[in-house]
């Protein structure tokens, strides 16, 4: 955690490649406005952290426990989020161009004002989100589960 306080990124994933089955618990931890782009999150449980304002462009977050966290106008360019658990996350005004989220789940999660411009969605499911996007083309969602999403826009 340290590591990523200081945004000492490369030294922290060096340490994530050598413990790939340790689960670091970032839970309720705020990493609000810091710049941990590239960062191997994959695996991590971050249950209500607060990452709002931070940059996590292309940070892994692959099967990443992020139920309840706060990435609001969060860059999450590039992002991987495949198979994430974000139940009632908070994505408000985040960019998500070109993230991958396929297979995550995102119910009731909070995406008004997000980019989410060629961000795919392949079988995430968006059940009962809130999705207002200012910018969804080209957004990627077959096979999504949308049933009560709110879709505006």
């Amino acid at each position: 955690m340290r590591l990523l306080i200081e945004g000492n990124i490369k030294e922290f994933n060096s340490w994530r490649m050598k413990h790939l089955t340790v689960k670091p618990d970032f839970t309720g931890k705020d990493l609000s406005g810091k710049n941990i782009s590239g960062a191997f999150l994959n695996g991590v449980v971050a249950d209500n952290a607060s990452f709002a304002r931070a940059n996590v462009a292309g940070a892994n977050f692959v099967q990443a426990s992020l139920n309840g966290a706060n990435f609001e106008g969060a860059d999450m360019t590039e992002a991987l989020l495949m198979y994430a658990e974000m139940k009632e996350a908070r994505l408000a005004g985040a960019n998500l161009e070109k993230a991958n989220m396929m297979w995550a789940n995102l119910r009731g999660a909070d995406l008004t004002g997000s980019r989410i411009s060629k961000t795919v969605l392949v079988q995430a499911d968006l059940q009962g989100a809130k999705v207002t996007p200012a910018d969804k083309a080209g957004a990627y969602l077959k096979y999504a589960l949308l049933e009560d999403m709110a879709w505006f826009g």
